[in-house]
């Protein structure tokens, strides 16, 4: 479920004119570094924290997607750029890829941190 309302944000924000990743590849190394610097930034666990409640409230319902995508999107601004590319390689890296298995193992540490 998380990657399919990732989807539907990431579509939400896009729709909503937000500028696209930058299109070097993140590897693995990149996106676990890089989330890891998210997990040690008291302001940005407690964004992503709120982002993450959001999105579980939000499921697979469009009308909610769309009506929180302004929400959403402010928790993506204040995790900054590097997170939000990070997010992107990790959401379109194969099942089963370094990177994919970098993005779980690293959002699974994040997720900790909101309980």
């Amino acid at each position: 479920m998380m990657k399919f309302s990732a989807a539907l944000v990431t579509a939400l924000l896009f729709a909503s004119g937000a500028q696209a990743a930058d299109e070097k590849k993140i590897s693995a190394d990149d996106i676990k570094n890089i989330l890891s610097e998210t997990a040690s930034d008291a302001n940005k666990v407690k964004a992503y924290c709120a982002m993450s409640k959001k999105m579980d409230e939000v499921g697979d319902d469009e009308k909610k997607a769309e009506a929180a995508g302004d929400e959403i999107d402010g928790y993506f601004k204040a995790l900054g750029d590097d997170f939000m590319n990070a997010w992107d390689a990790g959401q379109d890296a194969a099942d089963g890829s370094p990177e994919a298995k970098a993005m779980d193992e690293s959002m699974a540490a994040l997720d900790e941190k909101c309980k």
